[in-house]
């Protein structure tokens, strides 16, 4: 990212959703948008990867609780937070994005370029993929156009929003199109360094795209079985990501810190590990944690200030679950790592996901979940043949590669030194352990292992909870989840189904936005994707 600081809003305010008065004039790029080169453009496009302030808030205050992942002691920020940088965040890109298109589209040799087409469009499908999962049905196809009004006309200004069905079919296409296409033949047009993401390892590339597109295929496998059908089945015959490939943004590789993560701790944040995930992990309540069983837990999470295993009930009752207090993210912990305050009863997430932002990366797709997603496949019979076996080994693939990355991200973390791993990879004894233990054991029964698959690709996108919170949604709530007073999380994080759409969308695309939601803009109406 150090070759281009402010190219990210090359396009700024030209996402082609909404219209305003003198929109021409008002919303004209500061920087001309065709002065940034191609691959400035396209570095550009990876900048716009790292979730911003708002989803972080959300992340930390709604989403964990809501996909149990961990809980909240207090209330903190509205759940609405998030809804308007995470939508221009999508817009500001895909401005970039058609630009270059356009640009592809008039060179002399549009197919020296297939390779800078399919690498955007694989950033764009990961993209797109999110923003449906927040929102359903989204200004897409017809969106991004506000640069290019001069050869597209002002009907670009204001654009119509497509189904999430029609999201999800259209970048599977191009996710297709791109594993097809990512060629490693030199004759291809070459970003140089600013490629940042894989540098210019065309291999993977391949691989992520193929992965990205099995991942979301078996996503919309309930509800549109014959095209994830299609997709799985080819998908399978091609690369995918290795066990020890996981995608997402490394700031070190990237040259870039993830500023935004420490503010969302630091700022009124109330997580601590839930009973939830400790079930998961742990055998048993000693407070010393010899009955962790799980070597994640030790990475997710801390003991509280008295040095105690301790899970916050996940739906408290009042009155009888003691009040929680305690300041353990506050960052003079530092250089004073034991304070976390008297009052902290309870567990929190480990500190060290605010304190490194230079090493601990934001996540997009692991190989363990490319693992348990095999493993889903196989079990259920998505597109091939139900085989017991092959489900179970690669469950057990995956929980192995889980257990190695989220080690070895501990593990190269310079500033990372309470409970640091002594190795970057799980023992066997480690692995041998967590596959023996009852909760994880693959079970003979098939609905059983099922629940057990998403339990453990649950557990491995605990950086993940937007990608939790989709897994909970398309599988008719299979994810973990307590049985102890359902009516506090029924009546406090039930309800919440997607994000609304930001004030500005509803006002000045008032037309398409009421053809495509009726007029309601309501957090609780289900996506398509939801059993």
């Amino acid at each position: 990212m150090k070759y281009l600081s402010k190219i990210f809003i090359v396009t700024l305010l030209i996402t082609a959703v909404s219209c305003k008065n003198d929109f021409e004039e008002i919303n004209a790029p500061w920087d001309k948008p065709n002065s940034a080169s191609t691959p400035e453009m396209f570095n550009a496009v990876i900048s716009s990867l790292p979730l911003t302030a708002g989803e972080q808030s959300v992340m930390n205050a709604w989403l964990y609780p809501i996909t149990q992942q961990a809980a909240i002691t207090s209330g903190s920020y509205p759940y609405d937070n998030a809804k308007n940088d995470v939508w221009q965040n999508y817009y500001y890109t895909l401005g970039n994005v058609r630009v270059i298109e356009d640009r592809i589209a008039k060179s002399a040799d549009p197919a020296s370029m297939n390779n800078v087409s399919a690498m955007l469009k694989t950033i764009m499908a990961y993209k797109s993929f999110k923003l449906t999962n927040y929102y359903g049905a989204v200004p897409y196809k017809e969106a991004g156009y506000a640069a290019l009004a001069a050869d597209k006309g002002v009907g670009v200004y204001k654009t119509k929003y497509n189904t999430q069905q029609e999201i999800y079919t259209d970048i599977l296409t191009n996710l297709k199109w791109a594993v097809d296409n990512l060629k490693t033949d030199a004759s291809q047009y070459s970003l140089g360094n600013y490629e940042t993401l894989f540098k210019g390892d065309i291999s993977k590339w391949i691989r992520f795209a193929n992965s990205l597109r099995l991942y979301i295929a078996a996503t919309i496998y309930n509800k549109d079985q014959a095209l994830a059908t299609a997709h799985i089945t080819d998908a399978l015959t091609k690369p995918l990501l290795g066990d020890t490939e996981n995608v997402g943004i490394w700031p070190a590789d990237l040259n870039l810190s993830l500023q935004w993560r420490e503010w969302s701790f630091s700022a009124n944040c109330y997580l601590r590990m839930g009973s939830t995930m400790w079930s998961l992990m742990s055998a048993n309540d000693n407070k010393d944690g010899s009955g962790i069983f799980d070597p994640r837990a030790r990475i997710f999470y801390e003991p509280n200030n008295a040095g105690e295993w301790a899970a916050y009930p996940q739906n408290p009752v009042s009155g009888v679950t003691a009040t929680e207090g305690g300041t353990p993210y506050d960052k003079k912990r530092y250089t004073a790592w034991s304070d976390k305050g008297a009052s902290n009863l309870y567990s929190p997430v480990n500190l060290y996901f605010e304190q490194d932002l230079t090493t601990i990366p934001e996540l997009i797709l692991t190989a363990a979940q490319v693992r348990f997603i095999k493993a889903e496949i196989y079990n259920r019979g998505m597109g091939v043949a139900a085989n017991a076996a092959t489900a179970k080994a690669e469950y057990e693939a995956g929980i192995k590669a889980s257990v190695n990355m989220w080690k070895g991200i501990a593990f190269k973390s310079p500033v990372w030194t309470v409970a640091k791993p002594s190795s970057a990879t799980a023992t066997d004894a480690e692995i041998s352990t967590l596959l023996s233990s009852p909760v994880v054991a693959y079970a003979a029964d098939q609905a059983t292992a099922l629940k057990q698959i998403y339990a453990q690709l649950w557990i491995d996108q605990f950086r993940q909870p937007f990608d939790a919170w989709t897994l909970k949604r398309r599988t008719g709530d299979k994810t973990p989840v307590s049985a102890s007073n359902t009516q506090y999380y029924t009546g406090n994080f039930g309800t919440y189904q997607r994000f609304v759409y930001p004030d500005d969308e509803i006002t000045y695309n008032a037309d398409n936005f009421k053809a495509a939601a009726g007029g309601t803009n309501l957090n609780s109406t289900k996506l398509w994707i939801t059993q």
